[in-house]
């Protein structure tokens, strides 16, 4: 049955209303970490006076300003879709996004896993820059990607993976500077870079079930987009029927 012109105006008028709010939003979300994490690393800095050179060791801080810059980039980008109504963004920015995600999600991860007495770390959450980066800006990012961004289809085997790139890159990098001994063993940001006083069965299985962590949450991110990156549409799926 044909649906008269006037339910489909209504209907597509109250969808460019919904899309816009929702993009304008995800873009003050985005401005929102983007500082919080700018604040984060400048009071580490500034007000801590840590060497910065000396904090790239963490994961965490490599985090905190990859997903600050990924979340600039995306604000601009959401305004940009809010003006012209409609999706701007390529296959590759979605994977950005996602790997920001990740990134955020596993440092959460290990956050927690850390706090198990089993391990020697003691994640920071009391000072300013710990609370941001280790709690606001990894459930921030994760909630803005899920409910924000355009799915790209059913994923594939592979296509997690791409979301693991940061935190393969960084596990990389630092095993070959801690391995090689061009950084110090007592300069290991997490006890399983420790090479000189952990046992490598330690190491291997520390870093490898990182990976895995990121995987997984990797295609979980994926697969809740899908579901949740439509609920500010649930309620106009479909067009009202008149009395």
């Amino acid at each position: 049955m044909r649906i008269p012109d006037r339910e489909l105006e209504e209907f597509s008028e109250r969808f460019s209303k919904r899309y816009i709010l929702k993009k304008k939003v995800n873009a003050l979300l985005c401005f929102f970490i983007a500082f919080c994490g700018t604040t984060a690393v400048l009071y580490s800095r500034f007000v801590f006076n840590n060497a910065i050179f000396d904090r790239l060791r963490y994961m965490t801080f490599w985090g905190t300003i990859f997903t600050s810059i990924v979340s600039v980039i995306f604000g601009i980008v959401c305004i940009m879709e809010a003006k012209k109504e409609t999706e701007v963004t390529y296959r590759w920015v979605y994977y950005l996004r996602l790997s920001s995600a990740t990134a955020e999600a596993v440092i959460f991860a290990v956050v927690m896993i850390g706090l198990l007495p089993m391990f020697r770390d003691n994640p920071d959450l009391s000072s300013y820059p710990g609370f941001m980066m280790h709690l606001v800006l990894p459930l921030t990012t994760v909630a803005s990607f899920l409910l924000n961004d355009s799915p790209v289809g059913k994923p594939k085997v592979a296509d997690p993976l791409k979301g693991t790139i940061f935190i393969a890159t960084y596990a990389v990098v630092m095993t070959i500077l801690f391995g090689t001994g061009i950084l110090e063993s007592e300069k290991a940001p997490y006890s399983f870079f420790d090479f000189d006083n952990t046992s490598l069965h330690f190491s291997l299985f520390s870093l490898v079930g990182i990976f895995v962590i990121g995987y997984i949450l990797s295609w979980i991110l994926i697969c809740l987009n899908m579901k949740l990156s439509w609920i500010w549409f649930h309620d106009i799926k479909r067009t009202k029927k008149r009395g």
